[in-house]
Formats: structure tokens, C-alpha cells, sequence
């Protein structure tokens, strides 16, 4: 009891401290600001590049974001700074004082109704800015993003419920998020006029317009994304080890966050680990080198990785979860695969699709260049600029 009373009394003061620090050296950065955002993470990840993209868009504002969580890397902290004023609260929100977090979130709500310069708030994937919002003033905008509607995470529906009414615009990916929230809205009896506040924007990427199609010189097959569980990287593993059976010239590679301490088990399935990939201009030569990406995920919004990939001609073999077949079209400009909790299933789903395209070349050029010729038509950051410019700033578009 006495060691649990002294670790306790230990993190007080280092919240405290932190907190402290918080308010001598951050305060400031969100009292200039036009826009602050409230995010999790700068960490590598599909979500996290489309919070950067968001930011760029109105990269010539006065900029504050606020992270909440601690993140795995600091692979697009660089990223973020070049663009904003950045916050890091974890510190004080992981020494778990229930005193320091409030008078926090007291301090940051009152530092941005009293600002002369902030017209609007932004959050995604955080609770953090959730409870923050019953402080903010009425003539404050209020936004939020939802990626996708996480059953792993019950807290979360009662803050999309609660905020119902105090959300300006609420951003949804795709239709099959828009389809989530609405249904949430129902069995929560939430006012139907507040349905009007939700719309989609879909993601998007800046696509060079100097890239030209081409054709690939040998088959590669990868996997981009970070090894959890709703990723199913195993997945990934076993198709690599049947295919392998079949033909040992077809290279597997990985590429993402959380993979180092599994390099031992993936060089055993035969597969190569490239590290983690921030630089655009090597996740270009990346894609440049890939036949397929495969997304063997059990859930997804609509992946960045799709999007990425096929702007550079890859053909994306994936689990049709999430809004994923909005977009994809099986043997159009992809593979779709037939999800099921059972790995072993779908893993021979992935593996016949895979043999089936290797032995026709036809097939593969194709779905190719219809990935590639798809990319431009639907996936350009300029209406996406657009977009979020008029529900950041109330620009006209």
C-alpha cells in the first residue's frame, strides 16, 4: 500500500510538473492559432497521412496541433512541425491524475474561447477531444473525423452520440462510414436534422501529373501497413509461404511500424522486412516495384495504401471490408477476397487469386493500368483541398 501510495504521490508531481511546463511553453501556440486540430498520433500510419493532408490544406493558416497519445515513431513529427505548431499532452494525460487532466482540459478550453485568432477546432480518433467540446463556445466550428466506426472502442459511440448537437460538420470517409454514424444516430434517437451535419470526404493524394504508366519487369508482392491485429500480417505470412511453394522466384516484402521485433519470424516465411518507409520518394520507388499489394485486414475505412498503390499502377488484393468496395471492382481494377474470421480461408482465397493471376499477363496489365488510369480519376487532392478548406476556414468551393 505505501509503494503504491509513493508511485502515485511520484506521478502527481510529474503531472504536475508537466502540466507546469504545459502552461509556461504550449499555452501560447494554441492562443495564436486559427485552427487547432486535436489528434492521437504523428506516428507512421494511413490515418496519420491523412490528418498531415488535412493540415496541408490550409497550410497558410496559423496552425496549433495538439497530440494526445504517445506515438510509436517519430516518423512524421517533421512532418507535422513543418506545418504547425505542435503539442504533446501525453505526458501529463499518462501520469493518469484525474485533478492535472482536468484542470488541463479546463485551461485549453477557456485558452480557446478567450482567443482572438481560433475559428475552428478539428479531432479525430482521440476521446480527448470529445471532452473537450461541452466547454468550447457556440461561435467556435466545430469538426471531427471518423475514419471508421471501431467496435473495439464502446467509449466512442457515446462521444459521436453526445456531440451530436455540438458538431458543426461531421467527416466521414466513405459511405459505408456515413451508413455507420446514421445508423448510430437511430438507435440512439438522436434529432434527425442533425444528419445534415454529416458528409463524406473521401481521401485523396497528390498525384504527379508527370508519371506515365508502366508496365512491371517481375512480379513483387507487398504488404504496407503496421502489424496489428486487425491487420492480420500472418495472413500475409502464410499466402507468401504457399505462393513460395508454387513459385520461388516471386519476391514478399513488408514494410511498416511494429514489424521489428517479427523480423526473425518474416525472414522465415521468406519474406523480406524493408523497415519503415516516411519519405515519399521511397515509398514511390516502393510502389514503383510492386505487381500487388495485398490488404488482408478483418477491418478498414478505405486504406491510404490503396490509394497509394494504385496511383503507381499496383493492383490491390484485398479482404472487401470497410468502404473498400466503393471504389474496387474485382478483376476491374482489383481483387477482391471474401473475408471470414477463419486466416486459413482466406489465406487460400488469396493464394488461388495469386496463382490464378500469375499465369496471365494480360490479366495482370489490365488490372494494372485500370488501377493506374482510376487512381486520377477519383483519388486527385484537389477537390480534397477543396472540400475541407470551406469546413476549416467557410470558404466558398
Amino acid at each position: 500500500m505505501i509503494k503504491k501510495n509513493v508511485k502515485k504521490g511520484i506521478n502527481y508531481l510529474k503531472a504536475f510538473y508537466n502540466f507546469f511546463r504545459f502552461c509556461i511553453n504550449d499555452i501560447k501556440k494554441i492562443k495564436h492559432a486559427q485552427i487547432v486540430f486535436v489528434l492521437p498520433y504523428f506516428q507512421t500510419g494511413g490515418a496519420e497521412r491523412v490528418h498531415l493532408n488535412i493540415i496541408k490544406s490550409v497550410k497558410d493558416k496559423s496552425l496549433c496541433v495538439i497530440f494526445t497519445h504517445n506515438s510509436a515513431t517519430d516518423n512524421f513529427k517533421k512532418d507535422f512541425s513543418e506545418y504547425a505548431q505542435i503539442i504533446e499532452i501525453n505526458k501529463i494525460l499518462n501520469k493518469k491524475s484525474n485533478t492535472i487532466t482536468r484542470a488541463l482540459k479546463v485551461h485549453i478550453g477557456k485558452t480557446i474561447n478567450k482567443s482572438q485568432s481560433i475559428k475552428s477546432i478539428f479531432g479525430s480518433n482521440t476521446n480527448f477531444f470529445y471532452e473537450l467540446l461541452p466547454q468550447l463556445k457556440e461561435e467556435i466550428v466545430k469538426i471531427d473525423l471518423i475514419h471508421a466506426i471501431s467496435k473495439e472502442n464502446p467509449t466512442i459511440e457515446s462521444h459521436y452520440v453526445n456531440s451530436s448537437s455540438s458538431i458543426n460538420h461531421r467527416i466521414v470517409i466513405n459511405k459505408k462510414a456515413y451508413g455507420d454514424v446514421l445508423l448510430i444516430y437511430k438507435n440512439n434517437q438522436v434529432n434527425e436534422c442533425l444528419i445534415d451535419r454529416v458528409v463524406v470526404i473521401e481521401n485523396a493524394i497528390e498525384i504527379k501529373e508527370n508519371d506515365t504508366f508502366k508496365e512491371r519487369d517481375s512480379l513483387k508482392i507487398g504488404f504496407v501497413g503496421r502489424w496489428s491485429k486487425e491487420k492480420r500480417p500472418d495472413i500475409f505470412l502464410k499466402i507468401a509461404k504457399a505462393v513460395k511453394k508454387h513459385n520461388p522466384q516471386i519476391d514478399f516484402e513488408m514494410v511498416g511500424i511494429g514489424m521489428k521485433s517479427n523480423v526473425k519470424k518474416i525472414n522465415q516465411f521468406g519474406v523480406s522486412f524493408l523497415g519503415e518507409i516516411t519519405d515519399d520518394d521511397a515509398l514511390s520507388r516502393l510502389y514503383k516495384s510492386l505487381t500487388f499489394v495485398l490488404i488482408t485486414s478483418s477491418r478498414e475505412g478505405f486504406p491510404m495504401v490503396i490509394i497509394e498503390a494504385m496511383a503507381h499502377g499496383v493492383i490491390p488484393i484485398t479482404t472487401n471490408v470497410g468502404g473498400i468496395s466503393e471504389h474496387l471492382t474485382s478483376f476491374e481494377n482489383s481483387i477482391l477476397i471474401e473475408n471470414s474470421n477463419n486466416e486459413d480461408d482466406v489465406a487460400k482465397l488469396f493464394v488461388d487469386a495469386i496463382l490464378e493471376l500469375i499465369n496471365n499477363k494480360v490479366l495482370i496489365s489490365n488490372l494494372s493500368l485500370n488501377a493506374f488510369n482510376y487512381s486520377r480519376k477519383h483519388f486527385s487532392i484537389t477537390d480534397f483541398n477543396k472540400a475541407y478548406r470551406h469546413y476549416l476556414l467557410q470558404e466558398k468551393y
